[in-house]
């Protein structure tokens, strides 16, 4: 029997309403999510539990108990379209993303916005017949301005709201948490967050946000982790992390949050853990090669890439991927292609194994306008895109 023990808890959901017969519109509809995000979640789901039709599908969930057996539910599976398992049109691909200090909070927005219009770009290579075209115009837009104009804050996306969270502003830790709802272009302010801190960042596991450490308004270094349910608006603690960090980069895999780098008030650090949600519990793994602070991750094609960051002296372009699969080998650290330029602080996202980066700080100059970069793995390559 294929296992459902790797699925989300939101891709089990998904996998239940299949096993109904919903469309893919209908799952849409009752999740609040886009067609194209279950489209999204359906190859993964396929992929985890090794099925290639949706009648295969509701079989697993028939068979792990996730649904009562049907069959006439199994019929309503079977005649769905097989256009609903088309590869994701581009429209609003789920935001991965979260901006370092010296990013002021409008940009960071505008940084994220990019994401969503990146998708409908045109494919590299082609050339528009002509310069003004409207679809090269449309690529950035500027959207309502945050409630607190802030830098160093954290940054992640849920069921398409994104929720900003702490940070720095007037020379004050913030304990703000607010939500930017992209279909309305509207703030809205939410419940602080228990602890201020800057020089965060967040990630959505099972339907909550994970805020780990940060920079106190102290100026000290916190362990804490703290967890928010967008649901009811509402923060708890988390284990302790194994040391006091800020200005870390962030990542999510298969479930599990893993935390690279930093700074620890001392020095730049070459830390890597991983927290799990089920045992709220911190694991220490092999240290990166090169140690960072302000570096930026994201995920793509199953591996980690940790990017950029500031190494206490210079700049780095440094990049190196950790693969959670070969963590029982020699090293699970492999070295990637190295960015043109070394920056740090800067917006790091991916989005259907596309890796984006906006902006940053370079170590000659702090005002210098770097370009924006995109990189997809399988390609191995980095080239830039409209800044």
């Amino acid at each position: 029997m294929s296992d459902t023990t790797e699925l989300s808890e939101r891709e089990l959901e998904i996998l239940k309403l299949v096993a109904t017969g919903a469309s893919n519109k209908e799952i849409a509809q009752q999740l609040y999510i886009s067609a194209n995000t279950v489209k999204v979640h359906l190859r993964n789901i396929f992929a985890k539990i090794e099925v290639t039709t949706r009648t295969e599908a509701a079989m697993v969930a028939v068979q792990s108990g996730l649904v009562p057996a049907a069959p006439e539910q199994e019929l309503a599976a079977d005649v769905q379209s097989d256009d609903e398992m088309e590869a994701p049109e581009p429209e609003a691909p789920p935001w991965r993303a979260y901006a370092w200090w010296g990013v002021v909070g409008v940009v960071v927005i505008l940084a994220l916005t990019a994401v969503l219009y990146l998708a409908t770009r045109q494919p590299a290579g082609q050339v528009s017949a002509s310069p003004a075209a409207p679809q090269v115009e449309a690529r950035w837009q500027v959207r309502a301005e945050m409630l607190t104009q802030r830098s160093g804050l954290a940054l992640a996306a849920y069921e398409e709201q994104l929720y900003a969270i702490g940070g720095e502003a007037n020379g004050q830790v913030s304990a703000a948490v607010e939500k930017f709802n992209p279909n309305l272009n509207q703030w809205q302010a939410l419940s602080d967050k228990t602890t201020p801190v800057a020089d965060a960042a967040a990630v959505v596991i099972g339907g909550k946000v994970y805020v780990p450490a940060g920079r106190l308004a102290s100026g000290e270094m916190s362990d804490m982790l703290e967890i928010y349910d967008p649901l009811q608006d509402v923060w708890e603690s988390g284990a302790r992390l194994p040391q006091a960090v800020s200005a870390y980069a962030l990542a999510t895999i298969e479930g599990k949050l893993y935390l690279f780098g930093g700074w620890d008030g001392q020095q730049v650090m070459d830390n890597a853990w991983r927290y799990d949600p089920g045992s709220d519990r911190w694991e220490v793994l092999p240290p990166m090669p090169t140690a960072r602070a302000y570096a930026g991750a994201a995920t793509a094609a199953g591996r980690i890439f940790v990017i950029g960051g500031y190494d206490g002296q210079s700049a780095l372009q440094e990049v190196e991927i950790y693969q959670p699969a070969k963590e029982q080998g020699d090293t699970p650290w492999t070295y990637g292609l190295p960015i043109p330029d070394g920056r740090y602080g800067m917006g790091v996202t991916s989005a259907v194994d596309i890796i984006y980066l906006v902006g940053g700080i370079s170590a000659g100059d702090r005002e210098a306008a770097l370009p924006s970069l995109e990189y997809i793995p399988s390609a191995g390559l980095w080239q830039e895109f409209d800044s």
